[in-house]
Parts: structure tokens; C-alpha cells; sequence
């Protein structure tokens, strides 16, 4: 299930920085006319929308894996608490730790 969503987040982020890409190609020439200096502001402009939507998507997918990862820790801690508990069990009860 969560490789559907990995790849849902995969392709927004490469739209998303092909909107990086068209936003500062098309707000750069749109204000080409008025100068350079007024141009490349205009692209920083243009593409930022996108590297906002680009944070966003990759900020969701850190999150997805971050959720990926306590899941597999739990699983694990389950494990040794399942195995810890048999090994106490199998233990006679004149043992303690402090006779180790």
C-alpha cells in the first residue's frame, strides 16, 4: 500500500520541479523586458512556487518513511520483548540478576 503512495509522491515531485523550471523560465522572459537584474528576480519568483511544492512532496515522503521505520522498530521490540519473556520464563526463580 505504501509503494502506491511513494510513487504518487515520486511523480508530484518531478512536477513539481518541472514547475520550478517553467515558473522561472516563464516569469525570467516575462520580465526580460524591463532588465536583467528585474528578470532574474522574476524568475526567482516564477520558481519558487514550485520549490515550495517541492519541500512539501519531500517533506511527505520523509515523513512516510520516518512512519515506515517506527513501524519495522515496533515490530522489532515486539520480537525482544516476546524473546526476553521466554527467557525469563525458562529461568528457575532462586536466579536473579545479581548472581550473574
Amino acid at each position: 500500500m505504501h509503494k502506491n503512495y511513494e510513487k504518487i509522491l515520486s511523480f508530484m515531485q518531478g512536477a513539481s520541479w518541472g514547475a520550478v523550471i517553467i515558473g522561472a523560465y516563464l516569469f525570467f522572459t516575462l520580465f526580460y523586458p524591463f532588465g536583467l537584474i528585474i528578470a532574474l528576480i522574476g524568475g526567482f519568483f516564477g520558481a519558487s512556487i514550485g520549490l515550495f511544492m517541492v519541500i512539501f512532496f519531500e517533506m511527505a515522503n520523509l515523513k512516510l518513511e520516518i512512519y515506515r521505520e517506527k513501524k519495522e522498530h515496533t515490530k522489532l521490540l515486539k520480537r525482544m520483548v516476546y524473546l526476553l519473556e521466554r527467557l525469563n520464563a525458562n529461568q528457575t526463580s532462586d536466579e536473579t540478576l545479581s548472581d550473574h
